[in-house]
């Protein structure tokens, strides 16, 4: 991202890549990138870029871009990463001078955490259509492959086959381009949007309730650490069959601990080998960045939770006081 332009490239920082198709003058045809929770790559294949490159032909033929709007700014001042305070403390001590993507949504977080303006809610920016009951086609990204009945997008009456037209007005023709509006919608309110459907447009609202944009799993999102307190242990999540000879169920949380940083969980008498079966009342089953996930976005610095672990296969309850501020830095 060195000296990359962030007020006209506005996308998830916290995702693996992400391209913009524009003409000369920097007016964008489409987004192409973005991913469900469920990996990075699900809408990053070949065939879905090629899709992608030959609909950004299309529209430069027809000279059709985005309209310059909220959603695709212009006109603004460029700012680079470098010219962010937050980031050049954070450059001041690493020797190697490149600036990723999730540098920047670090270092917008931390400085609103500095003005004391961080909410947990801010790590899910770019909410995936998903997260309304719409899954999109991972080739044909504008294809609404599934609608999960009861979802508000299923209320508002779009079904799967449906072909995206707009959302709130803005031409969408990817998961990226959809995600970019999402970013950019309220907590409440309506969206409007129109489909095609048998050789028609289907026009509809989806009604938006609170919290929409918090749902799902944050644990591939790099910006958890700064909401919250991790468990200051790194561990690895056991099999079905490492389960049954320790007679849990598939079910159930098992992480063996494999590396300790953090001083509290040293002072709650964490050790290496141990396997953790419980965590803050929780025995869910969840790999080792869930479980930091879950204690960044559910707990609070200088909280204290409880940590049930099997130690030579016997039951230990422990206590960990949390730290009392962030450590990160």
């Amino acid at each position: 991202m060195n000296g990359i332009n962030i007020n006209r490239f506005q996308f998830e920082y916290d995702l693996t890549w992400m391209s913009f198709f524009q003409n000369h003058r920097g007016e964008t045809y489409l987004r192409f990138g973005g991913r469900e929770d469920a990996g990075p790559e699900t809408h990053l294949t070949k065939d879905s870029l090629i899709q992608a490159m030959n609909t950004a032909l299309e529209l430069h033929r027809s000279k059709m871009v985005k309209p310059t709007n909220r959603y695709e700014p212009s006109g603004e001042p460029s700012l680079t990463p470098e010219q962010l305070p937050i980031t050049q403390k954070m450059l001041a001590n690493r020797k190697n001078k490149c600036i990723h993507c999730h540098d920047i949504k670090t270092a917008q977080l931390r400085e609103l955490r500095s003005k004391g303006q961080l909410k947990k809610e801010m790590v899910f920016s770019y909410p995936s259509p998903s997260n309304l009951g719409i899954r999109l086609d991972p080739v044909n990204q504008s294809t609404i492959q599934s609608i999960e009945e009861g979802s508000v997008a299923f209320d508002a009456g779009l079904r799967a086959g449906d072909v995206l037209q707009s959302l709130d007005r803005q031409p969408v023709f990817s998961f990226a381009d959809a995600t970019r509006v999402l970013e950019l919608t309220p907590e409440t309110g309506k969206l409007n949007v129109v489909a095609h459907r048998v050789g028609q447009d289907f026009h509809c609202q989806i009604d938006l309730s609170d919290q929409w944009r918090a749902a799902g799993d944050p644990s591939w999102r790099d910006s958890t650490h700064l909401v919250g307190p991790n468990s200051g242990f790194w561990g690895v999540r056991q099999d079905a069959d490492q389960k049954s000879r320790l007679k849990l169920g598939a079910g159930k949380l098992a992480i063996k601990v494999t590396a300790i940083w953090g001083k509290w969980a040293k002072q709650a008498g964490i050790q290496q080998g141990d396997i953790v079966i419980m965590i803050d009342g929780v025995s869910d089953d969840m790999h080792i960045r869930q479980l930091q996930s879950y204690l960044q976005m559910k707990k609070n610095w200088g909280e204290t939770i409880g940590i049930m672990v099997l130690r030579q296969q016997q039951p230990v309850e422990l206590t960990m006081k949390l730290p009392d501020e962030p450590t990160e830095e």
